[in-house]
């Protein structure tokens, strides 16, 4: 405990003040959030010369709101309460099962939406895929304006962003929409998966496939989308589609990275079988 006794904790109560902390610091400030991957940092050697700045005292940021048409999530809210909010979206059920599923239910109840989206070191999120394959659209507030673009733009070009901006809200369009997310775990609940897969498509009244959007977390270093398969599934019949088949057609979009849960190899080898299960799901889900 000894690495923590130099830093110190900042918690303003506005955007408008964190992004201000966070520009007159410069690298020497580090956004807390939930705290579940931050709370391990002396173990992993990190973050002992940093200055947190919480963002628990800003209100606007821990708001769901969800109608007909779009969903709204501000960057502190939780898994558990995403996953509580989403239980009657069919359309959203990727992003619910996801949040549901996460980690453990203690680390669901502190795990942030942001904190999930931001952590470049953390390699295994279940929520990020599941938002990309859903096509959401992320905030970001700095010192200078408001942006918004899509969170599978942010996620390539995270490591680039400035330090004094802050992401403070997720939007995810609704629609006539199926959606799941599938994950595969080396041993028991309550672990982060070795890879997950999630799907988002529209079924015409033929029983066709259009649209589909397909992302992959776990599997290499950043969640990504898998789009020679999205292009193999689109046009074909839900029904009497062989996903398992035509993934395996299509994994050279992978690399597979190398962990002490489970060797690249075998992520990658895993993928048929989550993209079967995905779409398996998917014809179940009444929009």
């Amino acid at each position: 405990m000894t690495v923590l006794r130099q830093q110190r904790l900042i918690s303003p109560s506005s955007i408008t003040d964190a992004t201000k902390v966070l520009g007159d610091l410069g690298e020497e400030a580090q956004v807390l959030a939930g705290g579940t991957w931050i709370m391990r940092a002396p173990i992993r050697g990190e973050y002992s010369d940093k200055v947190f700045v919480s963002l628990a005292n800003i209100v606007s940021l821990h708001s769901i709101e969800i109608d007909t048409k779009q969903l709204n999530v501000g960057a502190m809210a939780t898994h558990h309460q995403l996953a509580e909010m989403l239980k009657d979206a069919p359309d959203l059920h990727a992003v619910q099962k996801a949040a549901e599923k996460s980690a453990n239910p203690s680390v669901r109840r502190m795990a942030t939406v942001g904190g999930n989206i931001c952590s470049m070191d953390f390699l295994a999120p279940d929520l990020v895929p599941a938002l990309i394959a859903c096509d959401a659209v992320v905030f970001l507030q700095s010192n200078y304006d408001e942006i918004e673009m899509p969170l599978e733009h942010y996620i390539e070009t995270r490591a680039d962003r400035p330090g004094s901006e802050l992401l403070t809200k997720v939007n995810v369009k609704r629609g006539s929409f199926r959606s799941s997310h599938t994950r595969i775990l080396m041993r028991q609940a309550g672990e982060y998966p070795v890879a997950n897969l999630s799907l988002r498509c529209e079924i015409d009244s033929t029983d066709s496939i259009l649209n589909a959007r397909i992302a992959v977390g776990a599997v290499d270093r950043v969640p990504k989308r898998w789009k020679s398969l999205e292009d193999a599934v689109n046009g074909r019949n839900l029904s009497k589609i062989n996903a398992s088949e035509l993934a395996k057609q299509n994994l050279n979009e992978f690399t597979g990275r190398d962990g002490a849960d489970a060797p690249g190899w075998y992520r990658i080898r895993v993928l048929p079988r989550l993209a079967s299960d995905a779409f398996a799901a998917t014809s179940q889900i009444v929009s």
